[in-house]
């Protein structure tokens, strides 16, 4: 791809680089205290002097990829220089999109109204164009009124919906808003699926690696513990076929809904025929009303408030999605239950399709799994990127389910299945599906060596950027 062809506008542009737009300027001496202007190496100190973490950052995603420019410079070129070429107001909002929209004690403006007026004229009447790309998490944030907020000011400064781009983290975003009676340009990117797939190439190349390096810092817990990963190898999982393995390996960490209803039918089936997690310092998150709704299992509630059940990680408040891989409890286990981080949606007219990094673990570790996820993620992770599932081996017709509480009870089902095999029935079923778990983790596999090989040949970022580029050759 010729780089000029990509090029992003930014309100502001330091002799460090640029600071994210729709910052409220307030922020500026922060930054400059904190970094020099080197945004990216700012959070932490950000974080300690507010209390709360960026609201807007840069991703850097596509940094191999395109060229800044300031938007002074972008205006000086179509006046004085007679160049309109295309260009793009990139927004990145940071962790909870509550944030960008507004919905937070400390951060209560919506962002879209940062946008300087020189920027805004310049999307309006010349070729710039509105990004607002969010691939470092999702689900929370996901409601009718919220996107609203977007639709209300691109109509109210008219900004023609063939302006406004989105790269989201989330397959129904496009459909969502379609029904919301825009034609916004929408594509989804699992920012998650690369990242995970980079990190497990990266711990089967190098012996030592450590996903997090020395005094690495996460907005949510501070520093983090470096740890040595490991992954299971296929000819491992292989081998592994046939000896004694426990039912399950389900990994908790938050307490939400669909995991405690999953976790409590693991405890009537027997929680030492699994390899179950759970860390009893969440008991906060508990809702016991909504709970005991749906669940009358009160014995199971005391063992998890009193107790708590860790298999690798001493303390699972410090621990984030990426590193912390262990290969152990994936060969003493036939299947994966994995519960993503949205099951349960906020709002039925406007659900999210987000999933996290959870669903690539297993998939990197060559394990079969149940997906507790939003309703066509199976689907999803078979037509967009090309894995395949266990179909027939597991019935997966809950993927089709849209009621959240039938899929979670078709789910159920198919975990009592499993589970009343002998020995030798779950020995067949893995003979049965090896041959797709080696696949998965090649596939898999596959995305991070054309992202490390050289970032050119990405398939993702092409995927992305032709999109932005209306569909133009970009390699």
């Amino acid at each position: 791809m010729n780089q000029s062809e990509l090029i992003f506008g930014y309100d502001i542009i330091t002799y460090n680089g640029e600071i994210p737009n729709c910052l409220d300027p307030k922020f500026l001496n922060t930054i400059y205290t904190a970094s020099d202007f080197y945004f990216s190496n700012s959070l932490e100190f950000y974080s300690k002097r507010w209390n709360t973490h960026w609201v807007v950052y840069n991703s850097n995603m596509f940094n191999n990829f395109v060229e800044k420019k300031s938007i002074f410079e972008i205006v000086n070129d179509r006046k004085k220089n007679k160049k309109n070429y295309k260009w793009f107001y990139p927004i990145e909002p940071f962790a909870s999109l509550e944030n960008f929209f507004g919905n937070d004690n400390f951060y209560n403006e919506f962002l879209l109204y940062k946008i300087s007026k020189v920027a805004l004229d310049e999307i309006i009447n010349g070729n710039g164009n509105l990004l607002i790309n969010y691939v470092c998490d999702g689900g929370v944030a996901f409601r009718l009124e919220n996107f609203q907020k977007i639709i209300n000011f691109t109509k109210k400064n008219n900004i023609p919906d063939e302006k406004v781009y989105f790269v989201f983290a989330d397959f129904k975003l496009k459909s969502n808003l379609q029904k919301l009676g825009v034609n916004y340009k929408v594509i989804d990117y699992s920012y998650n699926m690369i990242g995970k797939a980079q990190e497990f190439y990266n711990t089967f190349k190098f012996k030592e690696f450590s996903y997090w390096g020395t005094d690495s810092y996460e907005p949510q817990f501070g520093t983090i513990e470096q740890k040595k990963n490991t992954a299971v190898k296929s000819e491992e999982f292989l081998e592994s076929i046939g000896k004694e393995k426990k039912d399950f390996l389900f990994l908790n960490r938050h307490w939400k809904l669909h995991r405690l209803l999953l976790l409590s039918q693991i405890h009537k089936i027997g929680l030492d025929k699994s390899l179950v997690s759970w860390d009893n310092r969440f008991s906060f998150q508990l809702n016991l009303n909504e709970f005991t709704k749906y669940e009358n299992n009160e014995e199971f509630i005391n063992l998890i408030t009193t107790t708590s059940s860790l298999l690798d990680i001493e303390d699972l408040t410090k621990i984030a999605g990426f590193g912390f891989e262990t290969k152990d409890i994936y060969l003493k286990t036939y299947l994966s239950i994995v519960t993503e981080s949205v099951f349960f949606q906020e709002e039925k007219d406007f659900p999210s399709g987000y999933l996290s990094e959870k669903i690539w673990k297993p998939i990197g570790h060559c394990q079969p799994f149940i997906l507790a996820g939003p309703s066509k993620s199976l689907q999803y992770i078979r037509d967009r990127f090309g894995f395949k599932t266990f179909h027939p081996y597991i019935d997966e017709s809950y993927d089709l389910e849209t009621d959240d509480f039938k899929r979670l009870e078709l789910i159920k089902i198919e975990i009592q299945k499993f589970s009343d095999k002998s020995k030798d029935e779950k020995d067949v079923f893995l003979n049965n599906i090896k041959n797709i778990c080696v696949y998965n983790q090649n596939l898999f596999l596959e995305y991070a060596v054309n992202s490390w090989k050289n970032d050119i040949t990405n398939k993702e970022m092409v995927y992305v950027i032709s999109f932005l580029l209306d569909n133009k050759k970009t390699l």
